[in-house]
């Protein structure tokens, strides 16, 4: 009887251990405690290593969905980045491209039919206002600027500046030419959005492009 206990007490301790425990069984009451090999029984239980497999995977599924979040949110951010850029270059290209209803030579000839005098240059204002700035000047040192609607044609607005840099010898140099502003223009077959004298010859924009055109002939060359 004592030692059906002991057995009892003994297995019980390594079932609820959870563990491998070797059990020391006594053939007799008198036996020493420690049996013979012949006498043990080996306990194995296999709960912790089944409870530690399940624990590993749900760590690796763990890293595979933070992996997946990661490049989901990578592609993500790319998209966007390159839907911006596409943004930035349609803007670009429509500022460029879209004078309104009025082309460089009808800003040209408003200006001019409000402001007698030569050319200079023609700028299309592209930061909302969508104005053609034309830049007239009268002699010496003073230079016009006419701002006239890209829409409607008409003139908006004028500001005087009597102290123009370089002014005087831009305006000779112009005023000798045989190509004028207007025909500096006329010789870029595309909408152009800006023409400007610098550096003796005309400067032309039309879309994404630059031009060049000498002050002798009208005659474009693309620069780049």
């Amino acid at each position: 009887m004592k030692r059906n206990a002991v057995i009892a007490a003994l297995t019980a301790v390594a079932v609820i251990g959870g563990g491998a425990a070797a059990v020391a069984v006594s053939s007799g009451d008198d036996a020493p405690a420690t049996a013979s090999p012949a006498d043990r029984v080996s306990l194995v239980s296999g709960t912790g290593q089944e409870s530690a497999a399940p624990a590993d995977r749900d760590d690796d599924q763990d890293d595979d969905r933070d992996a997946k979040d990661d490049d989901r949110d990578d592609r993500r951010d790319d998209a966007k980045d390159d839907q911006d850029d596409q943004d930035d270059q349609r803007d670009d290209k429509g500022a460029a491209a879209d004078p309104g209803n009025v082309t460089v030579a009808q800003a040209i000839a408003a200006a001019l039919n409000h402001t007698s005098g030569t050319v200079l240059s023609a700028d299309l204002d592209d930061d909302g206002d969508r104005r053609w700035e034309v830049e007239v000047a009268t002699g010496g040192s003073t230079v016009h600027e006419v701002e006239v609607d890209s829409t409607t044609g008409k003139v908006v607005r004028t500001e005087t500046d009597r102290d123009e840099d370089d002014a005087a010898a831009e305006l000779k140099a112009v005023q000798g030419a045989k190509v004028s502003a207007r025909d500096a223009a006329a010789a870029v077959d595309t909408t152009v959005t800006s023409v400007e004298f610098d550096d003796g010859h005309w400067e032309v924009e039309a879309g994404e492009a630059d031009w060049t055109v000498p002050l002798d002939t009208p005659r474009a060359s693309r620069e780049g």
